[in-house]
């Protein structure tokens, strides 16, 4: 079982009360803090102390010739499915014209990219609700406000611990959607 670090962050946010008046109250969000990012060397390394029968110069390129192969599926317009992590896809985002003889994609389309969208067959572990029962997480109390930790901790599995995983964009966290603030990246 893995251990994901929590970071508690109070924020002073706006909120509706009874009768239509905002006010101002003080609440308390969760934001995950990373340990790092694995290079693709450190992934093979870690694969080869998993028992594998292939040296560390051939899992990297593996892991290189498939990487080169779902950048051109993708620049292809194709989509790619890693069964038991995800899917790869393209995107675009396009500006609209009132007529569509006009539609242009050199000049109407603004950005091109790839999105993921993590495997939620049954058995995969990146669903919320598998993440949620094979990690214990572990907190402790730090003010965004005064950027200072008050070293309040607490661990345990977050089974327990409930919530309805709603989602909030960006590093810097901002305002709750509904349910429990997740860190977006």
């Amino acid at each position: 079982m893995g251990e994901i670090q929590i970071q508690k962050i109070q924020r002073t946010v706006q909120v509706k009360d009874g009768d239509n008046t905002r006010k101002k109250v003080q609440k308390t969000y969760g934001k995950i803090i990373y340990r790092k990012t694995l290079s693709l060397d450190d992934m093979a390394e870690h694969i080869m102390k998993h028992g594998s029968v292939y040296t560390e110069d051939v899992v990297i390129g593996v892991i290189t010739k498939l990487k080169t192969c779902m950048q051109e599926m993708l620049a292809d317009g194709h989509k790619v499915k890693l069964d038991g992590i995800g899917t790869l896809y393209p995107t675009l985002t396009s500006e609209g014209v009132d007529n569509a003889k006009d539609y242009s994609p050199s000049e109407n389309i603004t950005r091109v990219g790839i999105a993921f969208l993590a495997d939620q067959s049954r058995k995969s572990m990146y669903k919320a609700r598998s993440m949620r029962d094979s990690v214990s997480l572990s907190t402790q109390l730090y003010s965004e406000l005064t950027g200072e930790e008050t070293g309040t901790t607490e661990s345990g599995n977050n089974g327990s611990q409930g919530g309805n995983g709603g989602t909030s964009g960006g590093d810097n966290g901002g305002g709750n959607s509904g349910g429990d603030y997740n860190e977006g990246d």
